[in-house]
């Protein structure tokens, strides 16, 4: 039972040091054993594709209102609305 358990112990530090010292080569010189990736190649454009930038003809609508602090509570509400409408609020 101990030599087996010498077996296994030696296998798990063989590996540790090995995981080790590949991370180490990677990070310091690069993986010199598996060529480099092939550089990304641009893929074909299409004739279909608009080549400008494209202009939308429908405006967008107005997504930011102002707003002001309620004078009774001080939340901050639209400017259209007359009151926050909180439960707590002393002006409701």
């Amino acid at each position: 039972m101990g030599f087996i358990l010498k077996i296994v112990i030696f296998a798990v530090a063989a590996y540790g040091i090995w995981t080790t010292a590949n991370r180490w080569f990677n990070i310091l010189g690069g993986n010199r054993r598996t060529p480099a990736p092939p550089p990304p190649q641009n893929p074909p454009q299409s004739a279909n594709r608009p080549q400008g930038p494209r202009e939308n003809p429908v405006p967008r609508p107005r997504i930011v209102e102002d707003t002001h602090p309620c004078p009774g509570c001080g939340t901050y509400i639209a400017v259209g609305q007359a009151k926050c409408g909180r439960p707590e609020c002393p002006q409701t």
